[in-house]
């Protein structure tokens, strides 16, 4: 009696040894099916626009050539020259910028021009090309002197981009409607520059 007893007793432990093994077999295939049903998401792509930490904080310098057509009721003339540009970035697409443009044409007229002044520069884009425009306000200087004077207010409207060279090295162009205030009477004229653009 004994033994059929202890037969018993073996015989049920490796019976549910048994079922144990089924049930995290069991376990197992079904998680291997749910993973495959729904496999996890995959890391999403780095967006290619800038963010605010990739230039907050930026400097630019920018050097260049420019050309300026300015016509008035005085002269009308043709002038080339020098653009110097500083500008800081407050955020991803928002910078204060200073710029200066003189330059001088070699006719008869032999005109001089001045541009300085200070605003805003708005951009946009991805790491390798930056369309910008910039807003600015100053003052120009001119040459003929006229009874009236030579110094007045001007405004700088524009727009351009920007082209990643190497990494701190960009090109840029632009194009801008330039309104002074001179000889007692208004202009709207045009400057067109080409610059190399040190970013730090």
């Amino acid at each position: 009696m004994k033994w059929m007893i202890l037969f018993a007793l073996l015989f049920s432990v490796s019976t549910a040894e048994i079922a144990a093994q089924e049930v995290n077999a069991s376990a197992l295939s079904s998680a291997t099916s749910l993973s495959a049903a729904f496999p996890a998401p995959r890391p999403q792509p780095r967006p290619q626009t800038i963010n605010d930490d990739d230039v907050r904080g930026t400097w630019e310098l920018g050097l260049g050539y420019s050309f300026v057509r300015f016509q008035s009721s005085l002269f009308n003339a043709s002038m080339n020259g020098l653009n110097t540009s500083v500008s800081y970035y407050l955020r991803d697409h928002l910078a204060m910028e200073g710029d200066v443009t003189a330059a001088f044409s070699s006719q008869s007229s032999d005109a001089k021009y001045v541009f300085y002044g200070g605003g805003v520069k708005v951009s946009k884009g991805n790491p390798k090309l930056q369309p910008f425009a910039p807003a600015l306000l100053g003052g120009a200087h001119i040459f003929p002197r006229a009874g009236t004077g030579n110094n007045g207010f001007a405004v700088q409207l524009g727009g351009g981009a920007e082209a990643q060279l190497q990494q701190q090295l960009w090109l840029g162009v632009e194009a801008d409607y330039l309104r002074s205030q001179l000889y007692s009477s208004g202009q709207n004229n045009f400057q067109a520059v080409a610059a190399i653009i040190y970013r730090f």
